[in-house]
C-alpha cells in the first residue's frame, strides 16, 4: 500500500504569493521510500500542519525551475540529510532545478546538491530506478523548456504526474493506462493559457486514451479556478472517472492497482 498526500492544490504565482490553495507538492509515502516532488512555497508549513515528519524523506524530485516547484527544496535536502550531517537521500531534477540554463539560474545550490547520495538529471523519456520504483520522465511544452513530468511504476500501481504542461499529444501516450493521473489543469474550461492547460485539454487526454485512469487529481490550479469541485466534476462527467481536486490534506491511498481518496484532519 501506499499513499499521496497533497500539500495544496494550487500553482503559479498569484497562488505562492497568496497561499489560497498551497503550492507545497506532494508526498509520496510506501513503506520503504517517502518522495517529496515538487517542493514549492509553504511545503514545510503545510507538512507541520499534516503532522508530516520532513525528517523521514528519501527522495525529493523537481520538475522545473519555477519558485511554486522548488522553493522548499534545500530545507527537505537539509532535512534529509539529517541537518547536512550525513550524505544521504536522493535528489531528481530537469536540468534547470539542478544546473541552471540560458533562462534559469539553478534553483538548488551547489552546497545542498553537494550533500545529498544520489542526484540524478531526468530528460524526457529517461528511466531511473528509485530503491523499488521505476522512474520515466516524460516531455511537456512549458516555459521552461526543459521541464519533465514523470511515471513512476511501484508495486500497488502506476502513477502519472503531467507536471506543467500545454497540451501536447505525447501526454496522450506518456500516460495511457497509468493508475492513477495527477494532472496540472491551472484553468477552467474555454480558458486556454499558453504553457499550461486547461479542463478541455485534459478532457481530451484521457478520451484519447486506450486504457483510461482509475482517478485522476486535479493539481497545480491557478487563482482563476475559484470553484474547483465544480470544474471536476465537469471533468469528470465528460471523461467518465472520479475526478478530484487537490487540496491541503487530500490523502490518495493506492492499494493493488485501485485508489481511494480521504483527507487529513488538521
Amino acid at each position: 500500500m501506499l499513499e499521496i498526500v497533497f500539500l495544496g492544490g494550487g500553482g503559479g504565482r498569484w497562488e505562492s504569493i497568496t497561499q489560497v490553495k498551497g503550492t507545497g507538492g506532494f508526498r509520496i509515502h510506501s513503506e520503504d521510500m517517502n518522495m517529496h516532488v515538487d517542493p514549492g512555497t509553504g511545503a514545510l508549513v503545510r507538512m507541520n500542519q499534516l503532522e508530516i515528519n520532513p525528517w523521514k524523506t528519501d527522495a525529493i524530485i523537481t520538475t522545473h525551475c519555477h519558485p511554486d516547484h522548488y522553493t522548499d527544496a534545500e530545507c527537505l535536502v537539509e532535512a534529509m540529510t539529517k541537518g547536512m550531517t550525513k550524505k544521504q537521500g536522493i535528489l531528481i531534477g530537469n536540468n534547470s532545478v539542478l544546473n541552471g540554463n540560458s533562462k534559469f539560474e539553478k534553483g538548488i545550490s551547489t552546497y545542498h546538491q553537494s550533500r545529498v547520495g544520489e542526484r540524478h538529471i531526468l530528460s524526457p523519456d529517461d528511466e531511473l530506478n528509485v530503491k523499488k520504483w521505476k522512474l520515466t520522465a516524460t516531455k511537456t511544452k512549458h516555459n521552461d523548456p526543459e521541464t519533465i513530468g514523470f511515471k513512476v511504476e511501484t508495486d500497488d500501481g502506476v502513477i502519472g504526474y503531467t507536471s506543467d504542461s500545454e497540451y501536447i499529444d505525447s501526454l496522450i501516450e506518456d500516460f495511457d493506462s497509468v493508475d492513477f493521473l495527477i494532472a496540472n489543469v491551472i484553468r477552467v474550461k474555454g480558458q486556454k493559457v499558453p504553457g499550461h492547460m486547461c479542463s478541455n485539454d485534459i478532457i481530451e487526454i484521457v478520451n484519447s486514451m486506450n486504457k483510461t485512469p482509475k482517478m485522476l487529481t486535479m493539481y497545480h490550479m491557478g487563482m482563476k479556478m475559484t470553484d474547483p469541485d465544480s470544474e471536476a466534476r465537469y471533468i469528470s462527467k465528460n471523461i467518465d472517472i472520479p475526478v478530484i481536486p487537490a487540496k491541503i490534506g487530500l490523502k490518495i491511498t493506492m492499494e493493488n492497482k485501485n485508489c481511494k481518496f480521504d483527507y487529513i484532519k488538521y
